[in-house]
């Protein structure tokens, strides 16, 4: 059985010594640095924590050298071997043919000594969280062994004497251009931006009425204080958002590409953490087509893909943007997108419309006039019973009653889009589904990958023949729902029967 390569242990102790130091500095923070006024030095605090720090990266190092000790992995006929653990080892065995997804990572340090780790996932439910085999090699070991596995899982048997083939770079089916990345942290500022200032009129009114109606200046003084302090902290988190977008685009979606090699598709990005995520086209499972509200307005769309073996967490190493396809496009571009790398997964024009609007609102308008009439009767008696005046009374009463239309006004709108939005399409075995108010979700998906269909309804909605149909998709995410509201019941009945679900 091979070890991983040494650059494992040099790159991970690289990582370890920040860590020690940290450690260090949080352990003796209190004895190192002492005074109130004036913050002084304790040098004879020095000696020990460079004793302790000794100790502490002597322990990392010894682990590093057991785990490359103890570790490896092995390439048979049929099947890949890995084995790795100190105190808890793992050893796992993965039939070639069984394989999901390979993958490969690269941070800036793995980069610095010229390593790599490649995870393999078998897909199965029981490990979604991470994969079974991870290997830690050389970047050019690892791109061969891309290639080389690649093939083992269309084959299943291993030919020894067989050359490695080390992937190529190809014309890219997608590009993240530096244009696109700046539209894309446009529209996420905006989106931030409106909501901002949704809460500053609210914010607004709230002090309208405490210190100009209630006179109440005492309070209002403090209230003001408060209200500033989270507007300040608003404006920081905007600013935060803009900067993390930004870094977002041009780090973390750095060198974006799609290329296709084969049956396989693959997905490579990043700067300081370079990812190379591969798989094959049958182990997609859908194609989840998102638009947020400003993406809707200015009309861009994000592409994300359900993929068993594609988890968020692989191996040691979290990755959030394992889902995505297209981090931001052009909403009539999807499908132009698609037909160059999923032309299966294009979305089909919708072929219903709910047939009523009632039902979408109903039930939140029903329970929110609900607290809102319970809450207004109490506070009146509460103010009565204070003698507080009628005046002041109806004016508090009305504020609550003008932050209900207010929400009711939202949920209106939020509710229409929905009611526009929702909908649904059948072609053979191929489905595509629409939902969503404030954010529009196209889901495409076919039936070999579809566990069952559920129909959520009342009474009342049963006798209407109109039912909320819930699609339950064979995928390894936490949530593999995917619910459009308010159908007609008849034409679903007909949809299940020609699918014989």
């Amino acid at each position: 059985m091979k070890k991983f390569d040494k650059g494992y242990i040099y790159a991970n102790l690289l990582s370890d010594l920040f860590a020690s130091l940290v450690l260090l500095f949080a352990v003796f923070d209190d004895m190192l640095l002492q005074g109130e006024e004036q913050v002084t030095v304790n040098v004879t605090v020095i000696p020990w924590m460079v004793a302790a720090w000794v100790v502490i990266y002597a322990l990392f190092l010894t682990y590093r050298i057991l785990y490359y000790r103890t570790s490896g992995y092995e390439l048979t006929e049929r099947e890949i071997k890995c084995k790795r653990g100190v105190l808890f080892k793992k050893n796992s065995v993965l039939d070639y043919q069984k394989i999901h997804a390979i993958n490969k990572k690269q941070t800036l340090i793995h980069k610095l000594f010229g390593v790599a780790v490649l995870t393999v996932d078998s897909g199965s439910a029981n490990t979604a969280h991470q994969a079974e085999i991870t290997i830690f090699e050389k970047n050019k070991i690892v791109d061969a062994l891309l290639a080389e596995l690649h093939t083992l899982r269309e084959n299943g048997v291993r030919v020894t004497d067989g050359e490695h083939v080390l992937l190529t770079e190809q014309d890219s089916l997608y590009r993240f251009t530096s244009k696109t990345k700046w539209l894309y942290t446009a529209i996420n500022m905006a989106a931030t931006a409106l909501g901002t200032v949704i809460t500053g009129i609210l914010l607004g009114t709230i002090i309208g009425i405490c210190y100009r109606v209630l006179k109440l200046d005492f309070f209002g003084t403090y209230l003001i204080t408060a209200v500033g302090i989270v507007a300040g902290a608003m404006l920081l988190f905007s600013v935060i958002a803009f900067f993390g977008t930004v870094l977002q685009s041009f780090v973390g979606y750095y060198n974006f590409r799609i290329t296709k090699r084969d049956n396989d598709l693959e997905i490579a990005y990043g700067l300081l953490e370079r990812h190379t995520n591969s798989f094959s086209y049958d182990r997609i499972k859908g194609v989840k087509i998102s638009q947020g509200l400003m993406q809707r307005l200015f009309g861009f769309a994000t592409v994300k893909l359900e993929v068993i073996g594609y988890a968020n967490e692989v191996g040691d190493n979290s990755n959030v943007q394992l889902g995505v396809l297209v981090p931001f496009c052009k909403y009539r571009e999807v499908g132009e997108i698609l037909s160059r790398i999923l032309p299966a997964y294009i979305p089909l024009p919708k072929q219903t419309v709910s047939p009523t609007f009632f039902p979408f609102v109903s039930w939140f308008l029903l329970i929110l006039w609900s607290i809102v009439g319970t809450v207004s009767l109490l506070l009146a008696a509460v103010l009565a019973v204070c003698g507080v005046t009628v005046f002041v009374t109806a004016i508090v009463v009305s504020s609550l009653l003008f932050a209900g239309l207010l929400i009711s006004a939202l949920e209106g709108l939020h509710a229409y889009l929905n009611y526009k939005t929702s909908g649904i399409a059948v072609e053979k075995d191929k489905i595509t589904t629409y939902s969503g108010g404030f954010t529009k979700t196209v889901t495409v998906f076919y039936k070999n990958n579809l566990v069952a269909v559920e129909s959520v309804t009342t009474p009342l909605r049963r006798k209407a023949g109109i039912t909320s149909p819930v699609f339950h998709l064979r995928t390894n995410a936490l949530t593999n729902e995917v619910k459009v509201p308010i159908q007609d019941a008849a034409q679903l009945a007909v949809w299940e029967s020609l699918l014989k679900l």
